[in-house]
């Protein structure tokens, strides 16, 4: 702190840059931002007036392309084909057709009116000699039960008739009297000839002999044990049936379909039939239409402009819109009630979006449906109506919602005033920033420098003193040798080992500071060639060991025998270790213990040296391999050294394409492990 107080003192001319060039920009910046702001309310006023037009235009128009759709849907000539076909064709749905005459009787979708006095209405239309004639045939068929004269009254029937449906009667009856005396074949003519011929004609009970004659056939071939008319065929029918191939009343329709179910013993169909549609369309025009229909007629008799009421209706928990117009029939001279019904949520689905996609595209503004309770209708979520919006009520179109127009431009005028302060303020940020970090980077550099100088000028005090020492050594041993030549062999032999080994342990050192010096030009280059490792650890621990037990160091030797060759700078290795053992004698206390190891794993060498000193703090490890990095913790023991040992360990290492390891704890010792690849491609993790 105290270095980087100091070199912000020298450097005032970047407090004045920054300083001059600060408060400007920043003047500049909040003026900027004032300007925003009013030009922002300025146009909050523009878009306002202009939402009110806006919106109501959109209405307008929403509603005039929704009544263009409603002419489409209530063409005249589409209920002209529903008026004058057989009005058995499937149902019109999603919207609802239906066709009303002016007595509010339902002409489409129609089914056959349900009368319980059909027999009288049809005797009283009977011929006198027709009658007479069925009646005597019906005596002699119920009565009496004799069938002869019965299919001999039946067939003089056959002539009198005058009508088709009186030559089914007939036709009937002599089916009924053959299959009675078992004439199976002729009762299965007559049958067949009902079924094809007088398909859609009706009997006294209001049944079509379309439905009835196939049923009697089926009875008639399963007594004969024959397939006269088949389940497939029987199946047929009833699926006709079912899409309102007979034009029959609800009764009649669900007898019939418990009755062909039953033979068929199928079950009811997932699928709702196309009769059924019809019938439960008819129930609710009988239940909700007609009567809002004969409301609507009441008010519209006021106003003869209007060609296409419409009308809102809520029935069985849903809502629906119902339109209708009079249609007149000229063929026929006669008026009807033409118009759909359909529910209002295909209407807010399938129709609504579309519509209000284009007005956004040609109005610029968004638009949401909502009910009373503010829920989006076309999301099912909240509205989230905001301030600045615009609620609007239908007036041609009886919908129970009201139509949301909101202004996009107030999002895009906030959104783009606060990113137009947002650039500036980053503007003013990133600038600040930068000019911060080029004060501290030239601050850094600064304090780097004078570190470097602080670490060489420690660095040359450090190597001095180490060179001293074997200096020292060698001067008094060699002077000792020169001066006394009586000493004894033993004593000279020894003053000519320690001369050696401090002259080797001097080479060692000006070897490092040479090796180093390399390093850092990149001159620095291994010989790598393929050799016995084991040896070489051998040869520089012999080497060294002197200075081992001299430091009275007791030295764990632990050397496996099937050490493979690999390839590896001989000098390089020999280096390694020596700084290793120098660095493991230097800062060892009391307990003065060496291990060097040489194992195999299972793809790699490991070449370990540990100690058991003072060890390194944890947070210090990631330094102990930077130039004359030394470690910081203070402590009693105190060691001097070049701190160029590790940092020529670390990059021999690298070199080899090897990894190093340390793990060391206070007071426990440093533990430093080489792993050497024997097939570099599989290197142990």
């Amino acid at each position: 702190m105290k270095l980087f107080t100091t070199v912000f003192r020298r450097k005032r001319g970047v407090v004045l840059f920054v300083a001059a060039f600060l408060f400007p920009l920043i003047f500049v910046v909040l003026a900027g931002i004032d300007t925003f702001s009013k030009r922002q309310k300025t146009t909050r006023n523009l878009l306002e007036s202009n939402l009110w037009f806006s919106g109501r235009t959109a209405l307008e128009q929403l509603e005039q392309q929704f009544n263009e759709l409603e002419k489409g849907l209530l063409n005249d000539s589409s209920f002209y084909h529903l008026y004058k076909g057989d009005r058995l064709e499937p149902i019109k749905s999603n919207p609802y057709f239906f066709l009303i005459d002016t007595t509010y009787k339902i002409l489409y979708p129609s089914v056959a009116e349900d009368n319980d006095n059909n027999l009288l209405v049809v005797d009283q239309n009977w011929k006198s000699a027709y009658k007479e004639s069925m009646d005597k045939a019906k005596i002699a068929e119920l009565s009496n039960q004799t069938y002869s004269a019965a299919v001999a009254s039946y067939q003089k029937s056959l002539t009198l008739a005058q009508t088709k449906q009186q030559e089914a009667l007939a036709i009937e009856g002599l089916a009924r009297s053959y299959w009675s005396v078992r004439n199976n074949a002729k009762a299965i003519e007559y049958y067949q000839l009902l079924k094809n011929k007088y398909s859609q004609t009706i009997n006294l009970s209001g049944h079509p002999y379309g439905l009835t004659a196939p049923l009697q056939l089926h009875v008639i071939g399963k007594q004969m044990g024959k397939e006269v008319f088949g389940t497939d065929s029987l199946l047929k029918t009833y699926q006709l049936m079912l899409d309102r191939h007979w034009l029959i009343n609800s009764s009649c329709y669900f007898f019939f379909k418990q009755e062909y179910e039953s033979v068929l013993e199928i079950d009811n169909s997932a699928e709702v039939p196309e009769f059924e549609k019809v019938l439960k369309c008819s129930q609710f025009l009988e239940n909700h239409v007609i009567p809002l229909v004969k409301e609507k007629e009441k008010y519209s008799e006021l106003n003869k402009t209007v060609d296409i009421n419409s009308a809102y209706l809520e029935a069985k928990d849903a809502q629906y819109l119902v339109s209708f117009k009079k249609l007149y029939f000229p063929e026929l001279n006669k008026t009807c009630l033409a118009g759909i019904y359909w529910n209002l949520d295909s209407i807010k689905i399938d129709i609504i979006p579309n519509l209000l996609k284009k007005l956004e595209m040609e109005t610029s503004l968004e638009f949401r449906l909502v009910n009373n309770k503010n829920t989006n209708l076309l999301t099912g979520e909240p509205a989230n109506i905001p301030e600045e919006s615009l609620k609007l009520t239908f007036n041609n179109i009886p919908f129970p919602w009201e139509l949301v127009a909101i202004q996009p431009g107030y999002k895009k005028l906030e959104s783009d005033a606060k990113r137009e302060v947002i650039i500036y303020g980053l503007l003013l940020v990133i600038i600040i920033a930068l000019m911060v970090f080029a004060v501290f980077a030239l601050m850094r550099e600064i304090t780097r420098e004078t570190n470097s100088m602080l670490l060489q000028t420690e660095f040359v005090h450090n190597v001095s003193h180490e060179l001293k020492t074997p200096l020292s050594l060698i001067r008094l041993y060699g002077e000792t040798l020169l001066i006394k030549e009586d000493l004894p062999e033993k004593d000279q032999k020894e003053g000519l080992q320690i001369i050696t080994k401090e002259s080797e342990r001097l080479t060692h050192m000006i070897n490092n500071i040479l090796d180093f010096s390399k390093i850092e030009m990149g001159r620095k280059e291994f010989d790598l060639k393929p050799g016995d490792l084991k040896k070489v650890v051998q040869n520089t621990l012999d080497s060294y060991r002197y200075h081992l037990l001299k430091k009275g160091f007791k030295i764990n030797e632990e050397l496996e025998s099937n050490i493979p060759q690999v390839t590896f700078d001989k000098s390089a290795v020999e280096g390694i270790l020596i700084n290793l053992l120098s660095n493991a004698i230097k800062f060892s206390g009391n307990t003065k213990q060496v291990a060097i190891r040489l194992k195999m794993s299972k793809v790699n060498i490991i070449l370990e040296v540990a100690d058991q000193g003072i060890g390194i703090p944890e947070k210090e490890l990631k330094n102990i391999f930077d130039r004359f990095y030394r470690v910081k913790e203070k402590s009693e023991f105190e060691a001097r050294g070049s701190g160029l040992g590790l940092t020529l360990v670390k990059h021999a290492v690298e070199a080899h394409d090897w990894r190093i390891i340390v793990k060391s704890k206070l007071e426990e010792g440093t533990a430093f492990s080489i792993f050497i690849p024997v097939n570099p491609k599989k290197e142990e993790k």
